[in-house]
């Protein structure tokens, strides 16, 4: 019997309209609370003014951080953190997509403990509690609501890097699609892709086991359907409802197994031409499963096609839901390929544990090649 592993600490509410049925419940993890989010999207929708009136409310003290840039680095990290610690913050609040709610838990390591936030990248010990965190994603991608990890840009070693440890995995999180609903198109399908990239990854990742591979195939079931639907018809409340409860299931997903390289690959394109998390999973992972179909994953990439049907049509359908197909469509030219390259190598490394193949540069470069 092969050995299975599932833990999820958090206390998950998924429920339409359910934000101010639940925040109220952070009362029972502190008094003095830091929210964190992004420039512009908490103030645009209204969804500022709607969390304070419950904090306020319930007599909970607030500080607000909203300079979390969309692709946060470690300066993002750590000025939230001089923050929380000078104003004597007991928990957070993180608001957004991925990038505030990684920012947010990597706040509640480094306003606990000493250092930089550099040295909490990869699996390490902590000397204290992190604080609480609580989880209010806006957009339909990220997982990061329910995972062990935080993705955070080091630019000096021009990549990402991640934290991971159970101990930030947000205290309570709460999904409600209502938040969805002023969400571009745009970044529904690109975050959505982001979804069907973690789901995907996490199916071909070593460390799947029974439980991790239902998740991934559920959550691939509903994006195969609803994905396209949110593209023809942008006021499908129940399609946006599906993709974003299939985000949900992917982070149950990568919880366990982690991503292969696809998404290391994708800081690459990232950190080159600022290109979105999501998009860069888009363009990359068709011309991932052609090389993988041919390099030791046949049978895993037949599993998936039962779900799927052909991937090699998956360019297609990338294509489909207005996202770009080829690194071209994004301004990158035979020229940027060796340099890419050579960023996957620096973006893939962790990743590279999850793989039963082990791949160099010349790998990734025919990749990427063949993405151009």
């Amino acid at each position: 019997m092969e050995k299975v592993y599932f833990s999820m600490q958090a206390k998950i509410y998924f429920e339409s309209g359910g934000l101010e049925k639940y925040l109220p419940e952070i009362k029972n993890y502190g008094r003095k609370v830091l929210i964190v989010s992004g420039k512009n999207f908490i103030f645009r929708s209204g969804l500022y003014d709607r969390l304070s009136k419950i904090l306020s409310d319930r007599k909970i003290e607030q500080v607000l951080y909203s300079d979390v840039n969309p692709e946060p680095d470690t300066y993002d990290v750590e000025r939230g953190s001089r923050i929380c610690r000078k104003e004597n913050c007991d928990c957070i609040l993180a608001v957004g997509g991925g990038s505030a709610i990684d920012v947010g838990k990597s706040i509640a390591v480094l306003s606990t403990n000493s250092g930089a936030i550099r040295d909490y990248f990869g699996e390490r010990e902590y000397e204290n509690e992190p604080l609480p965190v609580i989880a209010v994603p806006t957009t339909c991608g990220t997982g990061s609501e329910v995972t062990r990890f935080a993705v955070i840009v080091d630019r000096e070693g021009r990549t990402k890097k991640t934290i991971s440890s159970e101990k930030i995995i947000p205290k309570m999180s709460i999904l409600d699609s209502d938040l969805l609903q002023t969400l571009p198109q745009k970044l529904v399908m690109a975050t959505g892709m982001d979804a069907f990239s973690h789901s995907a990854e996490s199916f071909l990742s070593a460390r799947a086991d029974h439980i991790s591979k239902l998740f991934a195939k559920d959550s691939l079931k509903l994006l195969k359907k609803f994905l396209p639907e949110a593209y023809r018809e942008p006021d499908n409340v129940n399609a946006r409802e599906r993709i974003f409860l299939a985000s949900l299931l992917a982070g149950f997903s990568i919880n366990r197994t982690g991503t292969i390289v696809v998404h290391g690959m994708g800081y690459s394109l990232t950190i080159k031409r600022n290109i979105h998390h999501g998009t860069a999973n888009a363009i990359l992972l068709p011309y991932v499963f052609e090389y993988l179909k041919e390099n030791g994953y046949g049978e895993e990439i037949s599993e998936l096609e039962e779900i799927l049907g052909d991937t090699g049509k998956l360019k297609n359908f990338v294509h489909d839901i207005g996202l770009p197909s080829t690194l071209k469509e994004t301004g990158f030219t035979q020229g940027d390929i060796d340099e890419l390259s050579e960023l996957s190598v620096i973006g893939t490394q962790r990743s590279q544990k999850n793989m039963k193949i082990q791949m160099n540069r010349d790998n990734f470069k025919k990749i990427l090649q063949d993405a151009l």
